[in-house]
C-alpha cells in the first residue's frame, strides 16, 4: 500500500502554500537580499621571462561622449543622458540618446552616446566607419588630443560641430586596457605603458602598443574597435592573455 504524507499548508492572501513553496519563497527572498560579490580578479602567471594575465576583451563599436554643454544643445535644455544599458565598467553607460554623425560625404544616424558626461565631446569611429563618411582619423587617446579631426553632431534639438584641434573631435580609438591601481601595483605597471596582448583561437595574433589606462575602482578590460575585432575573429567577452615584461622572473 503507497502511503501518502500530506504535507501542512498555509493560506496567504486566499492561496494555499505549502511548506516546501513557503521554503523555497523565503530562500529566493534571502538570496535576493545577499550582496553581489565583484568578480575576482585574474592572478598573472609567471612564464618564459614576463607575466601574462588573464583578460576579457570588449569590442567597441563607434559611439559618442558628450560635455553636459552638448548634450542641452542636441536634445535641449535641462536634459539629462537617461540609461539604456549598464556597461562592463562600473558607473558607465550606453545611453538612450542617439545622434547623427555627419562627415565630409556621408552621415551615419543613430551613433549611440555613452554616458556619463566628460569634460569634452568626442566621437571614436572605426577607420571604416571614418572611410565611409568620407574621412582618415587619427588614432589618439581622446579628443585632447591634437591630432583629433573636426566633426558635425545632429540631434533632436539642435547640432554642434567639434573643432577638432584638442578642444574635441573625432579620432580613431587606441587599443587599451582599463585596470584598477591595485592590479597595475600588482603587475608593476602605470598609466601610459604599453603592452602586448596574445589572442589564440582560429586566428591567433599577437596585438603590440596595448595602452595602460589606471583608475581605482576599474575592472580590468581590454577595448578594442571593430575593424581590431573583426580581423582577429574575436567578440566582446572572450579572452587574450596580457603580456607584461618583468626581468628576473
Amino acid at each position: 500500500m503507497e502511503t501518502v504524507i500530506n504535507q501542512p499548508s498555509l493560506k496567504v492572501n486566499g492561496a494555499n502554500l505549502s511548506v516546501e513553496r513557503i521554503s523555497q519563497e523565503v530562500m529566493r527572498r534571502l538570496a535576493a537580499l545577499q550582496p553581489v560579490e565583484e568578480p575576482a580578479e585574474p592572478a598573472a602567471v609567471a612564464r618564459n621571462g614576463h607575466l601574462e594575465l588573464d583578460v576579457p576583451i570588449g569590442i567597441s563599436v563607434r559611439h559618442v561622449h558628450l560635455c553636459p554643454e552638448h548634450v542641452e544643445i542636441l536634445f535641449g535644455k535641462g536634459h539629462d543622458l537617461t540609461v539604456f544599458n549598464e556597461l562592463y565598467q562600473k558607473g558607465y553607460y550606453a545611453a538612450r540618446e542617439q545622434v547623427m554623425v555627419v562627415g565630409r560625404k556621408r552621415c551615419i544616424e543613430k551613433v549611440r552616446v555613452l554616458g556619463p558626461t566628460r569634460p569634452y565631446s568626442q566621437v571614436e569611429l572605426s577607420q571604416t566607419d571614418a572611410l565611409v563618411i568620407g574621412m582618415k582619423l587619427p588614432v589618439a587617446t581622446d579628443g585632447a588630443d591634437p591630432a583629433c579631426q573636426p566633426i558635425t553632431l545632429v540631434g533632436p534639438e539642435g547640432a554642434v560641430t567639434l573643432t577638432g584641434n584638442g578642444n574635441g573631435g573625432a579620432f580613431v580609438a587606441r587599443r587599451h586596457i582599463h585596470l584598477s591601481d591595485k592590479t597595475a601595483a600588482e603587475l608593476g605597471v602605470k598609466h601610459g605603458d604599453l603592452l602586448d596582448l596574445r589572442i589564440d583561437g582560429p586566428r591567433p595574433t599577437t596585438l603590440h602598443g596595448i595602452l595602460v589606462r589606471v583608475k581605482a575602482g576599474w575592472r580590468t578590460e581590454v577595448h578594442l574597435d571593430t575593424d581590431e575585432g573583426n580581423a582577429v575573429g574575436i567578440r566582446t567577452g572572450q579572452m587574450g592573455a596580457l603580456i607584461v615584461p618583468r626581468n628576473g622572473v
